[in-house]
C-alpha cells in the first residue's frame, strides 16, 4: 500500500496524486500487478556451494586417538607379557601409529595446505615402509623400491600444486626428468642387464613426445573436440608401435613390430581418419548429431 509523502495519508491503488494535497504520488503502484507480488528478476542467484572443510575436527581426533591408543596398548602388553621384548607387535603398532597420523595431521597443524598434507602423508607411509624393512632383517631389502615410488608420486602431486598449470611445459619437464630419474635408480637398484638406456630412456621420450603432442593439439583446438581426439588416437597408435619395436630390439635384438602393436594401430587409426573426415566436413557432421542425439 502507497503513502502520500507529504501529508502520509493513505492512498488507493491507480492513484497518481494525493486526494488530500494534489501531491504527485512518487511510487505509484504498477498497473497489472496484483498485490502482494512481485516482477521476477531477470538476474538468476548465482547458487554458491558451501566450502566443506574436510580436517577433522579436534573432539574426532580425540576420539580417533583414545579408539586407536586402546588396541595399541593391548598388543603391547600381550606381546612383552609373552616374549618379554616387543617382537611381532611392532607391525601392528607401527600401522596404527601411521594411521593415526594420516587421520590426525590435518587437525593438528593450524593453516595447512594441501601441499603440506600430501607431503606428511606420503614421508610417513615411506618412514613406515622403511622401518618395517629395517625391523625385519637387513636394510635395505625392499623398502628401497616403494619409497622411490612414492617419492615419484610425489613429484607428480606436488609440482602442480607449488607450479600451477600455468606452466604447464615446466612441469612436464620436471614429470619427465623425476620418471628419468626413478627409472634410472631401479636399473642400478636391481642390478642385472642394464636397460634404462636402451629401454627406459627411449620408452620415456616417446610417452613425453606423445603426451606434448596431445597437450599442444588440446591447447590448439580447443573447439574441435573431434581433431583433438583423432590427434590423440593417431599419437597412441604411433606410441605403441614404437614401444612394440624397442622392446622387441631389447628382448630379441630384431627391431620388428608385429608382436601386439599393429591390433591396436588397426583399431585405432581408422577411427582416428573416420573423426578427420567428419571434422572437415560439416554436414556428416551434422548427419551424425542428427542420428545419434548428441
Amino acid at each position: 500500500m502507497a503513502y502520500c509523502v507529504r501529508c502520509g495519508v493513505e492512498l488507493q491503488k491507480g492513484l497518481e496524486t494525493c486526494p488530500l494535497c494534489n501531491t504527485e504520488v512518487v511510487l505509484p503502484d504498477d498497473n497489472g500487478i496484483e498485490e502482494g507480488m512481485r516482477p521476477f528478476s531477470e538476474r538468476i542467484p548465482r547458487d554458491v556451494r558451501p566450502r566443506v572443510n574436510l580436517a577433522p575436527s579436534r573432539a574426532f581426533v580425540i576420539l580417533v586417538t583414545f579408539i586407536i591408543l586402546v588396541p595399541l596398548l593391548i598388543t603391547l602388553i600381550i606381546d612383552f607379557s609373552t616374549n618379554r621384548t616387543i617382537t611381532w607387535s611392532f607391525y601392528p603398532v607401527t600401522s596404527l601409529v601411521l594411521l593415526w597420523i594420516l587421520i590426525a595431521y590435518p587437525s593438528l597443524l593450524k593453516g595447512h595446505t594441501t601441499f603440506q598434507v600430501i607431503t606428511m602423508d606420503i614421508l610417513s607411509i615411506a618412514v613406515f615402509l622403511m622401518s618395517l624393512d629395517l625391523y625385519s632383517g637387513s636394510f635395505p631389502e625392499w623398502s628401497q623400491y616403494p619409497a622411490l615410488a612414492l617419492l615419484l608420486i610425489w613429484v607428480y602431486i606436488a609440482i602442480p600444486i607449488l607450479l600451477t598449470w600455468k606452466k604447464i611445459y615446466l612441469i612436464a619437464i620436471i614429470w619427465c626428468s623425476g620418471t628419468a630419474v626413478f627409472l634410472f635408480a631401479l636399473d642400478k637398484l636391481t642390478g642385472g642387464r642394464d636397460w634404462f638406456l636402451t629401454l627406459g630412456l627411449p620408452v620415456l621420450v616417446l610417452v613425453s613426445l606423445a603426451a606434448i603432442t596431445i597437450v599442444v593439439m588440446a591447447k590448439k583446438a580447443k573447439n574441435k573436440p573431434l581433431l583433438i581426439t583423432g590427434v590423440s588416437l593417431l599419437t597412441v597408435s604411433v606410441l605403441t608401435i614404437g614401444i612394440d619395436a624397442l622392446t622387441n630390439l631389447f628382448v630379441h635384438g630384431k627391431l620388428l613390430i608385429a608382436a601386439w602393436s599393429p591390433i591396436l594401430a588397426a583399431v585405432f587409426i581408422p577411427a582416428a581418419v573416420l573423426l578427420f573426415i567428419v571434422n572437415a566436413s560439416p554436414e556428416l557432421k551434422a548427419y551424425f548429431i542428427k542420428k545419434f542425439h548428441i
